[in-house]
C-alpha cells in the first residue's frame, strides 16, 4: 500500500529552528570568582569561596554593614591632647617648685636676720652688763670706807661702812636685834644726838671714832 511504504512528512520541521547556546551551570559558576554571602542577623565579613580569577584580579567582598572595615580614628590628636596635659602638668610642678624654693629662700633669709638680731641684742646685753658691773666696781672701789665703834650697854663693836652710808642702817640693826621701835633707838656722836640719816662723811667722822646708842623705853 502506497500508505505503509511512503513516510509521513513531520508535522513541525525541526531543521529549520536555530537551537539556542545551552547554558552549563557548572561553566556557568566558573566565570564568577567570588560568592558574597550575606548574614542579615549577624554583621561579618564575607569571606571569598572561589580560588578563580576574573579579569586576572582577585575581588574582595566586605559587608558594608560592618564598621571593623574602616580605618582607625587617627592617634595624633590623643597623643597631642596627652603631650598638651603633660606639659601643662609639668609646667604647674615646676611653679610650685619655684614658688616653694622662692619660699624657703625667703624664710633662710628671715631666720637669718632674726638670729643676727638675737646676736646683736645679746652682745649689747652683755656689753651693758659688763659696763654696769665696771662702773659699780669703780664707784665701790672709788668710795671710801671708815671703821666705825659702835658702843651700846653690853659694849662696843665695830662696824666697817662707807662713809657716804647712812646710819638708818645701824637702827634698823639694832631695832630687829632688840625687837623694838625703830624710834626708840637713838643715837649720839661726841655727846650730841645724831640723826640716823646723816652719814660718816657729813659728821667729819675718822676711823675708831665712836657712835653711842641708846634705846628709849616705849
Amino acid at each position: 500500500m502506497m500508505d505503509e511504504t511512503e513516510e509521513l512528512e513531520p508535522l513541525f520541521d525541526y531543521s529549520r529552528v536555530q537551537p539556542l547556546n545551552p547554558i552549563d551551570l557548572d561553566d556557568d559558576l566558573d566565570d564568577y570568582e567570588d560568592v558574597i554571602c550575606v548574614d542579615s542577623k549577624k554583621r561579618k565579613i564575607s569571606q571569598a569561596v572561589g580560588n578563580e580569577k576574573t579579569n586576572g584580579k582577585r575581588v574582595t567582598v566586605v559587608d558594608i554593614e560592618d564598621d571593623d572595615w574602616l580605618p582607625p580614628p587617627p592617634k595624633i590628636a590623643s597623643n597631642a591632647q596627652k603631650t598638651i596635659d603633660e606639659d601643662s602638668t609639668l609646667k604647674k610642678l615646676r611653679l610650685k617648685k619655684q614658688e616653694l624654693a622662692s619660699f624657703a629662700e625667703s624664710a633662710k633669709e628671715l631666720l637669718k636676720d632674726v638670729e643676727e638680731s638675737s646676736k646683736l641684742e645679746i652682745d649689747n646685753s652683755l656689753q651693758s652688763s659688763v659696763v654696769g658691773v665696771d662702773e659699780k666696781s669703780t664707784e665701790h672701789s672709788e668710795r671710801a670706807k671708815i671703821v666705825v665703834s659702835v658702843q651700846d650697854k653690853d659694849g662696843t663693836k665695830q662696824i666697817r661702812m662707807f662713809v657716804d652710808d647712812k646710819f638708818e642702817r645701824i637702827v634698823k640693826t639694832y631695832a630687829e636685834k632688840i625687837k623694838c621701835n625703830l624710834k626708840q633707838i637713838v643715837l649720839s656722836f661726841d655727846g650730841d644726838k645724831i640723826s640716823s640719816s646723816e652719814t660718816p662723811a657729813s659728821l667729819g667722822m675718822e676711823d675708831d671714832d665712836i657712835i653711842g646708842v641708846h634705846v628709849k623705853s616705849s
